[in-house]
């Protein structure tokens, strides 16, 4: 009986079977799932697009940065009401820096009429203002003519704006100009706010600082009011043309020109003052340039008429020739 328990087959129940087959299912589904999924991540992680520095060598090439386009300005915008806002350099070009109190930040901030406003000349016959037509204005600054007559002609303008410049920021001991007298005469505004006045004798000129029946001064203002500036500019003009003008100047290179600076031509009477510079990644300069006239004429910024496409820009290298540069001292 014991040998037969021991010697006969046992038979496996059918629900361990299966339980074994289902078990073996398993193992055999996982295994797959594992090769699968691995695969699948060795392949995620060698691709381009991961983000984690692994590249295949077929794509090894580092990508480039995209280039800024450069936005370009309208060169002109005639809603704007200041130099530095009207006019734009162009493309390429950047503005030269300027000290906040200097003579180039006021000229670069100067205010201007509206656009396509022509500027008032002084007729001689008529004794008038009228409008001048031929001038190649492109805008005119917002500045009445000194007495409304002749006075404020081409070279007289430059002194105009550079003493307005002085007088705006409360430097009256630097206003000083040097008269077209033998010998020069300086005429200080210092002096004048303290009651002197010019008197002239032949070509030659003095102070006046004691006023009575010998001299012709009456009713003489003093101070730093506007109206005692105005005056004095309107005699300092009496006694200027461009030679006058030029003792008030250092000569200056091409180099070093920038805003604020008169530029005087062999050929013509006429100076013209720089309100505004800008240059290229190479150094080469572009000038806004302002002028007067003769008669006198409201200061108006000159329009590039041999080259429309820098309008109202010129570049300085074609300016060269029979040019010179002077800088108020």
């Amino acid at each position: 009986m014991r040998d037969d328990f021991y010697t006969k087959k046992r038979a496996i129940p059918l629900s361990n079977m299966i339980l074994m087959v289902a078990s073996v299912l398993c193992i055999i589904a996982t295994i797959i799932v594992f090769i699968f999924y691995n695969r699948h991540q060795k392949s995620k992680y060698n691709s381009p697009e991961a983000g984690n520095g692994i590249t295949s060598s077929a794509t090894n090439t580092p990508s480039q940065p995209s280039a800024t386009p450069e936005v370009v300005l309208d060169p002109i915008i005639p809603t704007e009401m200041t130099i530095g806002t009207r006019f734009n350099p162009p493309a390429g070009y950047t503005r030269v820096a300027v000290a906040n109190d200097s003579f180039g930040s006021y000229l670069r901030t100067f205010a201007l009429r509206e656009y396509k406003t022509l500027p008032l000349v002084y007729d001689s016959a008529t004794k008038t203002l009228t409008n001048n037509t031929e001038a190649p204005a492109v805008s005119v600054l917002a500045m009445d003519l000194i007495n409304k007559s002749n006075l404020q002609e081409a070279s007289n303008s430059a002194v105009r704006l550079y003493a307005e410049f002085l007088y705006s920021k409360g430097r009256f001991d630097d206003i000083s100009f040097n008269l077209l007298t033998t010998p020069a005469f300086k005429c200080d505004f210092r002096t004048w706010t303290e009651g002197g006045r010019l008197a002239e004798e032949g070509n030659s000129i003095t102070w006046c600082k004691e006023h009575g029946e010998h001299c012709n001064h009456r009713d003489v203002d003093t101070g730093t009011e506007y109206n005692v500036f105005r005056y004095y500019l309107q005699n300092v003009m009496i006694h200027s043309n461009l030679d006058s003008l030029k003792t008030n100047l250092s000569s200056v290179s091409s180099s070093e020109v920038t805003v604020g600076d008169v530029i005087i031509y062999a050929d013509s009477r006429i100076p013209d003052i720089v309100v505004d510079v800008a240059t290229d990644a190479n150094g080469n300069k572009l000038v806004l340039l302002a002028r007067g006239g003769s008669p006198a004429s409201e200061i108006y910024i000159v329009r590039n008429e041999s080259n429309a496409d820098m309008n109202p820009w010129h570049e300085l290298n074609k300016l060269l020739a029979g040019a010179s540069f002077y800088r108020f001292k």
